[in-house]
């Protein structure tokens, strides 16, 4: 009966053992997808129309070159009442080893509101403890010029698709800084 129960006790141990992620997973979707978002956030601040404050003001195209490769293309088109937005990103890296390629279009009303569509890949640097990923747009709505409903679908390399909750795209976004006046 101890042969029995030291049998069965090992046998759970070495399970525990081999379930626990490879080192280049660890860590949830979630946190993988977040980390996705603030190196994505990263990459718009140079985009001229995006950064203006005024809706109408972010109408225009551009195309901004990586600090090390690849370049970001920027585009919105008003169209009836409302707006196509267009961000192609080709192998696009400000800091070596985050690469993104894809496209993410949004389809918008004058409300703000609307669709994604789209999915974007980012490669990662070896030891960063982030696993190259995809990011799916397609099932998140435009809520009032942000994401406000739906789930993103996340693809981490050798995993299959899971869903992300919209707001974790929120938690990326920079504190707002107090104004000094």
């Amino acid at each position: 009966m101890k042969k029995l129960l030291s049998i069965i006790i090992s046998f759970f141990v070495i399970c525990s053992v081999f379930a626990q992620s490879s080192p280049s997973q660890a860590g949830s979707v979630e946190e993988h997808a977040l980390t996705f978002f603030k190196k994505l956030n990263e990459t718009q601040t140079r985009l001229t129309y995006l950064n203006k404050k005024s809706s109408l003001g972010k109408v225009g195209t551009e195309t901004v070159n990586g600090l090390i490769s690849g370049t970001c293309f920027y585009d919105v088109k008003l169209k009836g009442a409302g707006a196509i937005v267009t961000m192609r990103y080709t192998n696009y890296c400000d800091e070596a080893g985050w690469i993104f390629d894809g496209e993410i279009i949004t389809h918008s009303n004058m409300s703000q509101n609307g669709t994604f569509t789209g999915t974007v890949k980012m490669k990662t640097p070896a030891g960063s403890g982030t696993p190259e990923l995809e990011v799916c747009y397609d099932n998140v709505k435009l809520v009032k010029g942000e994401p406000g409903s739906g789930n993103y679908i996340v693809t981490l390399k050798g995993s299959t698709p899971a869903e992300v909750i919209y707001s974790t795209y929120q938690k990326s976004k920079p504190e707002p800084q107090p104004s000094s006046r």
